[in-house]
């Protein structure tokens, strides 16, 4: 795991904003920044255990899942996990990942995830970023019957443990 966060490090020190990268968001109609919530294994195995009572034995599809990390810890639970990602920044990270803690039943899917709806049907989306999350949700209802936003649920449940003005900035990030 150590290895992850290295290449996160790396990761963010060398990925600009450049011409090349803002056209490929543009094209493929990104709004989420290239911003992880995710970033070990403690805070995913923490998020998955707490979704277990709600994913156990369910297919679920992870929208703008980022490295994968949390995917692979659901991937404890679930019946089936899809993680989607449109972002290729975090790609390389779960093929690293991959080696360590893949599961047969759970596939990361590189591409914008409204390009999926009607391929894919779980049972539940879930929603781990402070990103595009209004976005991020609508294609989730798309994909599934029930979507769970974790850091919106974690707010409400206790909204003084969050800065006010980011409770209320969060829909529109």
């Amino acid at each position: 795991m150590s290895d992850v966060k290295s290449m996160l490090s790396e990761i963010r020190r060398t990925v600009k904003a450049t011409a090349l990268y803002d056209a490929y968001l543009e094209r493929h109609n990104i709004r989420s920044a290239a911003h992880l919530t995710v970033t070990d294994a403690e805070i995913a195995a923490s998020i998955a255990e707490l979704l277990a009572p709600r994913i156990a034995g369910k297919t679920i599809v992870e929208v703008g899942g980022g490295t994968g990390l949390l995917a692979l810890y659901m991937g404890t639970f679930a019946r089936r996990v899809y993680c989607i990602e449109a972002n290729p920044t975090w790609a390389m990270v779960f093929t690293q990942l991959m080696f360590d803690l893949k599961q047969k039943h759970v596939s990361y899917i590189f591409g914008a995830a409204d390009e999926f709806v009607g391929c894919i049907k779980a049972d539940v989306a879930v929603i781990c970023t402070h990103s595009d999350v209004e976005g991020l949700k609508l294609t989730g209802r798309q994909l599934a019957s029930e979507v769970i936003d974790v850091y919106g649920e974690m707010t409400e449940a206790n909204p003084q443990a969050f800065d006010p003005i980011a409770r209320r900035m969060r829909p529109f990030a």
